[in-house]
């Protein structure tokens, strides 16, 4: 499909499918300061195949509670309401990053891995840097690559002239896509999460997530977001034909103090974790390459 025009891609992020409701509220139910266990049990269990599926993660060998969870109360009150969000997240996005994204020769499981990845690494780097104030630093790293779901699936961008330039030009991959769509898939991921009502906070880290340096309004959350997409495709947590088009941005990494060390703890720790959680969410093995 021979698409480039900014209105036409923009325009699909609105076929996307809404996350369902229930992340929303649950959303809103994690910023009261009076939050009450009861009612946001009641709100998951609106949804009996959420309220099961939920159950069956609690109950998982990761977490090895010596007797069994039976309710999403219970399970609130022993895993906390962070983690619980993380779930229910996790499970309302899966089955648009588990499948194969074609205009990014991705194959079935690849985007999960690496947006989970990548979650992952941004809450254990702000771990190590002790950063305070980035409680969106999950949320916006899972999301973070939203936009190639939308050209890749929904819009079905052939990526072959994108990469031809990135030889031609010595463009990085995002500068390709903005010269032959008018758009990058970061500023798509940006848009589709507003349109998914989530926080600008966490579409602003979504859109210059390759180019932090570049954004309007600059963040800790938008560095966070880069280096902990940047770790994920350099230590083997990625895909895709576009994976060695990328630059880094020094002067993100510098304005967080991600120096060699920093890096090594937080893969080392995002590694154990990947490898614990995994199965728990169905993210086969991928074939892995270090670059």
């Amino acid at each position: 499909m021979d698409v480039t025009d900014k209105k036409t891609i923009l325009a699909r992020v609105r076929t996307v499918p809404s996350l369902p409701s229930v992340v929303i509220k649950i959303r809103k139910f994690l910023k009261d300061p009076d939050l009450n266990f009861t009612e946001l049990a009641r709100v998951i269990e609106h949804d009996p195949g959420l309220t099961a599926n939920i159950l069956q993660l609690a109950n998982s060998a990761y977490f090895g509670w010596s007797r069994r969870i039976p309710s999403v109360k219970e399970a609130i009150t022993r895993l906390g309401t962070n983690r619980i969000f993380q779930m229910v997240l996790c499970m309302s996005v899966a089955p648009l990053v588990r499948k194969p994204i074609k205009g990014y020769d991705m194959t079935a499981g690849q985007l999960w891995e690496h947006s989970f990845a990548a979650a992952i690494c941004a809450e254990k780097l702000a771990q190590v840097l002790r950063m305070r104030d980035v409680e969106e630093a999950f949320t916006a790293a899972l999301l973070h690559d939203m936009g190639k779901v939308v050209l890749g699936t929904f819009v079905e961008v052939d990526d072959e002239p994108i990469k031809q330039m990135v030889m031609d030009e010595g463009l990085s991959f995002n500068q390709a896509e903005r010269k032959v769509l008018g758009v990058d898939h970061g500023e798509v991921a940006g848009e589709l999460l507003r349109f998914w009502n989530l926080p600008e906070e966490v579409a602003a880290a979504a859109h210059w997530h390759h180019e932090p340096s570049r954004a309007e309004q600059p963040s800790e959350l938008i560095d966070l977001v880069h280096a902990a997409d940047v770790l994920c495709m350099r230590f083997g947590w990625a895909g895709g034909s576009d994976l060695e088009f990328y630059r880094i941005d020094m002067d993100a990494l510098e304005r967080l103090g991600v120096t060699p060390q920093v890096a090594d703890q937080a893969v080392s720790r995002t590694e154990v974790e990947f490898n614990e959680i995994r199965d728990m969410y169905g993210i086969a093995p991928q074939p892995q390459t270090v670059s």
